[in-house]
């Protein structure tokens, strides 16, 4: 028991050793195919270490008494394991992450603090497990490692959440939510109260600052304008309307599908939305007033804005049956809001 534990603490030591070099001395570091590989596993592991911490805090906090009264060399052993597990796991995922922190389109400030942040949980964990026989002499020593590992993952896990989900996502519950501004339909603008709200909510998480997958930004006009490395974003010349209005018709379980699948997907009427957009020539101007009150856009603005105003109407709804003979592959018919 004593050789492998002695292997796995060499190994987790060794590894440590590996990941303070490629942090200090890895900026040039090309990756091979494989190693990109196992980087884009970092997602899959990176949970393993931060359950184990836990589990290694609550025994070590709470039964550190336990286990000099009863079986001590089992228990001891037992919070050997734990530790050790946790330092293994933690310093396996911090190289998957530096590894995956080498693809393309991620913002170097965010990634270096995300990094540096799971480097320090690494290190915590298996200083922690090298001076584990002094920390558990007194339950104070054995809180202040818990708080700093704690402590770590928290600020690991929340910069790789704002890599991953946005700026801002751990604390998003704790903020007003961002509902649909009341705008009288003469006030509004087609983008900025129709179009932009869609971006933001399903496409600027991946499309920011700190995380520009495919060098494309989408925070603001000039940036959405200048578009990828795959170029322009939508030109409405063209049948399909261009690349956004193309990976977003493609599969779900397409490569390039828009959005990714696993992430919020694009409703019916949000294709709409930006497919009329792009049509009627990605005007960030113009007011929805402008349009023709037979326009689609503007028929859709009708419900989908809250203007605070309701239309009665004297006539009876159409009949269903009615409605679904009309609706075919080339139209389909159906209601903007109940009881309308």
């Amino acid at each position: 028991m004593n050789r492998t534990k002695n292997i796995t603490y060499n190994i987790t030591f060794g590894l440590n050793c590996l990941l303070v070099f490629l942090v200090l001395f890895g900026k040039t570091l090309a990756i091979p195919t494989w190693l990109q590989v196992v980087g884009r596993m970092h997602p899959l592991l990176l949970h393993f270490p931060i359950v184990l911490l836990v589990i290694a805090a609550v025994w070590e906090v709470f039964l550190s008494k336990k286990i000099e009264n009863t079986e001590g060399i089992a228990k001891r052993e037992i919070g050997d394991w734990i530790l050790l597990s946790a330092a293994l796991t933690a310093a396996i995922s911090a190289l998957m992450g530096l590894f995956l922190s080498q693809e393309e389109g991620y913002n170097a400030e965010a990634i270096a603090w995300h990094k540096w942040t799971g480097v320090a949980v690494s290190l915590v964990s298996i200083g922690w497990y090298v001076f584990k026989n002094a920390i558990r002499q007194s339950k104070t020593f054995s809180l202040v490692a818990s708080g700093a590992s704690f402590l770590a993952i928290l600020m690991a896990g929340h910069q790789g959440a704002n890599i991953t989900h946005g700026e801002g996502f751990l604390t998003a519950p704790f903020k007003p939510k961002n509902e649909v501004a009341q705008v009288k339909i003469e006030d509004a603008v087609v983008f900025n109260d129709m179009v932009k709200p869609i971006l933001e909510q399903k496409c600027v998480a991946c499309h920011n600052s700190k995380k520009s997958k495919g060098d494309l930004i989408m925070e603001t006009q000039e940036l959405l304008l200048k578009g990828g490395k795959n170029g322009k974003l939508w030109d409405p010349a063209t049948v399909d309307l261009g690349l956004m209005m193309q990976r977003v018709h493609l599969p779900l379980d397409a490569k390039e599908h828009m959005p990714p699948i696993g992430k919020p997907q694009l409703t019916d009427e949000e294709k709409t939305i930006l497919y009329h957009w792009i049509k009627g020539g990605a005007d960030f101007k113009k007011k929805i007033a402008e349009l023709a009150d037979t326009d689609t856009l503007k028929i859709i603005a009708k419900t989908a804005l809250k203007t605070g105003e309701t239309d009665h109407y004297s006539f009876k709804a159409a009949d269903e049956n009615t409605v679904k003979k009309l609706n075919n592959n080339y139209r389909i018919v159906y209601p903007l809001a109940l009881n309308s």
